[in-house]
């Protein structure tokens, strides 16, 4: 007869061996450009070191001098010996199509199920405009969900950043499976905040913050790119509230009138037609802050703000720790961009009319470019 003594041992040694493996990260981070790689790399979190991350730039040797001590990326692709002029998107976009190793990559990495990858890039640049739709179109290929940040240049930026962030735009709603968050870098460099000790945070490092909080949510990128194929809406942008004081603002209300005084994109709230809402709260407020109360709260607060065809609140991110301090990210889609498209297109004007001329671009594709970027795809 056995011993159902044995096989308990058994089993507990198997457990504690399987508790022994390393974790394998479920998500990747893209970062396209100098501007979101250094920013990533200026203040790595707990969720950056978890995940697996993917530098494309320039120069592959510039990247690994920017990388810090201890930091290991996944895989890094630089441009600098295709001899490929990086300035403009349209020079980068035959190479970076062809290119199949960061897709490669992450289907060798052993990892049990990729739920997603956050590419982040400056699209002002012919890096980060040429790769950002490409990549988009290699992850559906490969069935991977993917949610793209896509900061937009300066107002004091000249006029070939905005002829490379037009055609990045245009080109990732031409794709199917699209969902492109909106940032505009003055919105970012301009963000004053609080962290969840109380810290005060300015700047551009705000996007660290808030993409520490999309990982921390295992399903984030999965559910806001199924919203987005639900109904059809490819383009989105973000307003954030950290480390608000549950104390100090009383409401969840209030949180969301201060994440409003903070836009991450110059836009209009009440055209907007989609809405998906994350929050991270401490478990100490979780019977004070119940699911069915927030989904009050935010119904309570966008009524008369906005006409949305739907809300999505995912179940709260709960942190053990002893404040009483909420982080708030809420994803706005479908609302009128025609205005903003107009600015940039009038400052692209002649780099456009160039580009035609020279044979470079294709004036019919670049309107019905520009006509699907204006449906608001």
């Amino acid at each position: 007869m056995k011993d159902k003594n044995a096989f308990n041992v058994l089993d507990s040694i198997k457990g504690h061996i399987e508790s022994l493996k390393p974790l394998q990260p479920k998500q990747a981070i893209v970062c396209i450009g100098e501007y979101p790689i250094k920013l990533l790399l200026k203040q790595p979190n707990s969720k950056t070191a978890e995940t697996v991350a993917v530098f494309v730039g320039k120069s592959s040797d510039e990247i690994y001098q920017w990388i810090p001590k201890g930091f290991k990326p996944h895989f890094v692709l630089g441009f600098e010996d295709s001899d490929v002029n990086t300035h403009f998107w349209y020079n980068v976009l035959p190479y970076i199509s062809q290119d199949q190793s960061i897709v490669e990559s992450l289907k060798k990495k052993p990892i049990e199920k990729l739920h997603g990858v956050v590419a982040v890039a400056s699209v002002w640049e012919g890096v980060g405009s040429a790769t950002l739709p490409t990549l988009i179109g290699k992850f559906n290929d490969a069935n991977i969900n993917a949610l793209s940040l896509a900061v937009l240049p300066s107002q004091i930026q000249p006029s070939d950043a905005y002829f490379n962030a037009l055609a990045a735009l245009g080109n990732c709603v031409s794709l199917d499976g699209t969902t492109v968050v909106l940032l505009e870098r003055d919105c970012l460099e301009n963000f004053e905040g609080i962290d969840r000790n109380g810290v005060q945070m300015e700047g551009d490092v705000i996007i660290n913050y808030m993409m520490n909080l999309m990982l921390s949510k295992e399903t984030f990128v999965d559910e806001v790119t199924e919203l987005s194929r639900t109904f059809g809406i490819k383009i989105f942008t973000a307003m954030l509230a950290s480390g608000a004081s549950a104390n100090i603002y009383g409401s969840l209300e209030n949180v969301f009138e201060a994440a409003l005084l903070k836009p991450l994109l110059n836009f209009d709230l009440s055209t907007a037609g989609l809405l998906y809402v994350l929050i991270r709260m401490p478990e100490s407020l979780r019977d004070k802050l119940p699911q069915a109360k927030i989904e009050l709260a935010v119904a309570t607060w966008f009524k008369e703000k906005a006409d949305l065809k739907s809300i999505y609140i995912t179940e709260p991110i709960y942190v053990e720790d002893t404040s009483d301090r909420i982080d708030v990210v809420l994803l706005i889609g479908g609302f009128e961009n025609s205005k903003m498209l107009e600015e940039y297109e009038k400052k692209a004007k002649s780099l456009t009319a160039s580009a035609v001329k020279k044979g470079l671009i294709k004036e019919e594709d670049w309107q019905a470019m520009m006509k699907k970027l204006k449906d608001g795809a």
